[in-house]
């Protein structure tokens, strides 16, 4: 319970205004805060890849992971915010083999849309129905 506030409650307003102005300057909330929609657009990067039905050793043999439903889960939760969102989002982090894990696909989806991108020519003559809208 709060105790009495002689000035009708500014202390508490003027103390929670400064406590909210001292998180949005904080740097590491501000990374964390890149670091989750990061993440979650990774999983739209990985969701078109399956859909496009684009194909890559290392991308796919990577997406055979574990770790892919947890990333769905974590997307989910960011950009789907519920009462379920703070579990979701902490049990990302709850292993560290999951960021590794991320940033291997990334680099491996990196090369492999550098190098279809690189042949598109070649690309569209393998595989026409990526000239189709």
């Amino acid at each position: 319970m709060l105790a009495a506030d002689p000035n009708g409650g500014e202390g508490f307003l003027e103390s929670l205004i400064a406590d909210v102005r001292a998180q949005q300057q904080n740097p590491l909330l501000q990374a964390g805060n890149l670091m989750m929609v990061h993440l979650g657009l990774l999983y739209a990067v990985i969701e078109a890849w399956g859909k496009w039905h684009f194909t890559d050793a290392r991308v796919d043999e990577l997406l055979k992971a574990p770790f892919l439903a947890d990333l769905r889960d974590f997307r989910n939760a960011i950009f789907h915010v519920s009462v379920a969102t703070e579990a979701r989002v902490l049990r990302w982090g709850a292993e560290s083999d999951r960021i590794v894990w991320s940033q291997d696909v990334e680099r491996a989806l990196r090369a492999a849309i550098l190098d279809w991108d690189a042949n598109l020519a070649e690309r569209i003559v393998q595989y026409p129905r990526v000239k189709d809208p």
